[in-house]
C-alpha cells in the first residue's frame, strides 16, 4: 500500500501485495475486496504485484486490508 494513503479514501488506491499469487488466491482476493460496501472496482496487476481498489464512497483502508487478509494475501511491508 502506498505509505501516504489516508485512513479513509475515495478514488483509487494501490495496495502492494506479497506474491506471486495463484489464480485461486487472486479470485478469492477480488471477490473479498469487491464485496466491500463502497468499492466501485478492484483490479489485480500481476506484473506490478498490486491491487488497485477504486472506492465511490468513503472507504476505510483497514477494511480493505482485512479483506485482503481474509483472501490469504499479505500487504508488502
Amino acid at each position: 500500500m502506498m505509505r501516504d494513503t489516508p485512513r479513509v479514501f475515495i478514488g483509487s488506491v494501490v495496495f502492494l501485495l506479497e506474491g506471486p499469487l495463484d489464480d485461486r488466491v487472486v479470485d478469492a482476493l477480488l471477490l473479498s475486496v469487491a464485496s466491500l460496501p463502497g468499492v466501485r472496482a478492484c483490479e489485480h496487476d500481476a506484473a506490478a504485484g498490486a491491487l488497485v481498489v477504486t472506492a465511490g464512497a468513503p472507504m476505510d483502508r483497514a477494511a480493505v486490508v482485512a479483506a485482503i487478509d481474509r483472501a490469504g494475501c499479505r500487504i508488502r511491508p
